[in-house]
This record gives structure tokens, C-alpha cells and sequence, in this order.
């Protein structure tokens, strides 16, 4: 069964339904059901501004098999094949895991949080879950940081499925899932962008904290946490200690 990702309404059923369809030969209902497929993966490429030409493309030779293929086994195992590109291609339409990211935090900030966009947000969320496999093609800094953004997507649904649960949701709980959707974002463009730590001396390091520059933004600039930070500091004051002794 070709797989793709569940974050478009109906899609994976209509997949699911043209797969079946193809091996009881019902190729009429196949096209019919390709028809509704293209048409749901256009509505929600277009909202994230993808040219939909190759899909187009696609389509057209699925159709072209489907109606002129003679029946059989051979037939069945093309349109499959074909069927499982398409899947693949809904699965990254860039091609490009970074910028299906960048297309995911778009979608984040477009969509408010309410219950009426509370099932797409987390359409959305697992769309970022599964784009696990191809993470793990990336560098190891990345790697860090999207284990990072998993934990804060696990956070976020976690208060989004809170409101699905309430009738009326309070005012605090939708002030704690606007928060946690500003910690998704920054997770996002962390591994879009990872921080590039800044090598300082400790020397250095010890004349911005004496000079009253707070190790949090010390930490920002540097990429450091600020444990690590503190760590380093407290290692150059005990090394400054030794040679003055």
C-alpha cells in the first residue's frame, strides 16, 4: 500500500479507495476517484503556493493508463507504481525537507488557534512527526534540534486535544497554546536555521558577565545553554584563581 501522510483531509482515504480499485479492476471508479484525489491535493498545494504542473502531469498519464491499459496483472502493477509516485510526491512536494518545514511554520502562523482549526493544527503537527525519516538525512545539529521541536509538537497537541475536550475553553488555556505555538515556531526555524555557536575565550567570556551583560544573552549570541555557559564561566574564574595563587 503506498503510503503518504495524513495531514490533508480525505486524501489518504481517496488513496486508500483508488488503490482498492485498481485490484478489482473498477477502473471507471478509479478515475473517478483520481479526479477527486488531484482535485484535494491542488486545493491544499495551492494554499502553500506549490505549482501543481508536475501533478498535473501525473494524473494525466495515470488517466491515460487507466482507460487504454489492456486489463491484467501487468496493468494493476503499473497503475500501482504510478499511484505510489504520486504518494510520494504529495509526501514532500519540494523535494526538500527544510522546505517543507518552512511550509508547515507558514501554515502554523496562517491558521488561528480556535476549535474550528484545532483538527488542522494537528494534521499539521503530525505532518512535522513524520517528516522523521527524512531528518535523519540531515547533519547531526539538526538532528538535536528536531528532537528538540518533537518534544515541543508533543506539548503543543497535548493542549490543543485540552481545548477539543471543552466546550467553552478558558482564556488561560488558549493563552498556554498560544505560547506553546510561539516555542513550536522557534523549534521550526532551528532546524531551518540552527544556531552557529560563537567561539569566545573564557577570558572573554568572564569581561561580559563582569561587565553586567546576563549570561541569557550571552547564550543567545554564543548558541551555548546557559548551563553550559555557567559550566564554562565557573571553570575560567577557578582557572583565573589558580594562576593568581
Amino acid at each position: 500500500m503506498p503510503s503518504v501522510r495524513l495531514y490533508p483531509n480525505n486524501i489518504k482515504a481517496l488513496i486508500d479507495r483508488l488503490f482498492n480499485q485498481i485490484y478489482n479492476s473498477e477502473y471507471e471508479e478509479a478515475r473517478d476517484t483520481a479526479t477527486k484525489l488531484l482535485r484535494e491535493i491542488v486545493k491544499y498545494s495551492a494554499t502553500r503556493g506549490q505549482n501543481c504542473e508536475e501533478l498535473y502531469r501525473m494524473f494525466h498519464e495515470f488517466d491515460f493508463a487507466l482507460r487504454t491499459y489492456s486489463d491484467g496483472n501487468t496493468k494493476k502493477e503499473e497503475l500501482v507504481a504510478m499511484l505510489g509516485k504520486i504518494a510520494k510526491k504529495i509526501e514532500m512536494p519540494t523535494g526538500n525537507v527544510l522546505n517543507q518545514l518552512e511550509d508547515i511554520y507558514n501554515d502554523l502562523l496562517r491558521n488561528p488557534i480556535n476549535q474550528d482549526n484545532v483538527g488542522q493544527i494537528m494534521n499539521t503537527l503530525t505532518e512535522i512527526l513524520e517528516l522523521e525519516p527524512h531528518i535523519r538525512n540531515l547533519d547531526p545539529i539538526r538532528q538535536n534540534y528536531y528532537a528538540i521541536l518533537k518534544q515541543e509538537v508533543a506539548k503543543y497537541h497535548a493542549l490543543l486535544t485540552e481545548l477539543t475536550l471543552k466546550k467553552a475553553p478558558s482564556e488561560g488555556t488558549i493563552s498556554k497554546a498560544t505560547e506553546q505555538l510561539g516555542r513550536v515556531l522557534s523549534a521550526i526555524q532551528r532546524v531551518i536555521t540552527p544556531l552557529i555557536k560563537i567561539e569566545l575565550p573564557k577570558e572573554e567570556l568572564v569581561k561580559l558577565t563582569e561587565s553586567g551583560v546576563p549570561p541569557s544573552e550571552i547564550a543567545k549570541v554564543t548558541g551555548y545553554s546557559e548551563e553550559d555557559l555557567r559550566m564554562l564561566l565557573a571553570q575560567a574564574r577557578a582557572e583565573a584563581h589558580e594562576e593568581a595563587d
